[in-house]
């Protein structure tokens, strides 16, 4: 039973870390595109009060927006494309094969547990059988136990009356 307490400790420490690490990507990846999303607005807000101010005498006013903007929305992608190849890391690997590991200790200690609570109720079947037949044939049961000293008694009784005649 310790094996079995031991082991599901194991697995939920297990599970606590995979959610804890899990946790961690999730909010850096959260952070990094809400940043792309604000970056990506403020960028189409930035190209288009630029090209109005800075570069509309060098380009004019339509090419000088869509330059900046399309800068600071390749930015904003660019981010987008680095939060999705955030990997966790070997703590999560780690986290992954010690639960894995738990589990396939559970399971066993599960089928281990099962395999002996079969055996015991093959005990109990075989004790009800054989009480049953006890009760059904007493003779029967009594007969093996009785036979030695009854043989034993005969044989006695035998060697008296021979040796009364002689």
């Amino acid at each position: 039973m310790n094996r079995i307490v031991r082991n599901l400790r194991v697995f939920w420490r297990a599970e606590s870390i995979v959610a804890e690490v899990r946790m961690r990507q999730m909010v850096a990846r959260i952070g990094l595109r809400t940043a792309a999303v604000a970056l990506g607005l403020f960028g189409v807000m930035m190209g288009n009060l630029a090209a109005f101010f800075a570069l509309q005498q060098v380009w004019g006013p339509i090419w000088a927006a869509a330059t900046i903007g399309g800068l600071n929305i390749a930015v904003a992608v660019l981010l987008f494309l680095v939060a999705a190849k955030m990997h966790a890391g070997r703590d999560l690997d780690v986290a992954l094969d010690v639960r894995d590991l738990a589990l396939r200790e559970l399971e066993t200690d599960a089928q281990a547990l099962q395999a002996q609570i079969t055996g015991i109720g093959d005990e109990i079947r075989g004790m009800k059988q054989t009480l049953g037949d006890v009760i059904r044939h007493p003779l029967d049961a009594a007969l093996p136990q009785l036979l030695v000293p009854l043989a034993g008694a005969v044989i006695k009784a035998l060697r008296r009356s021979t040796a009364a005649k002689t």
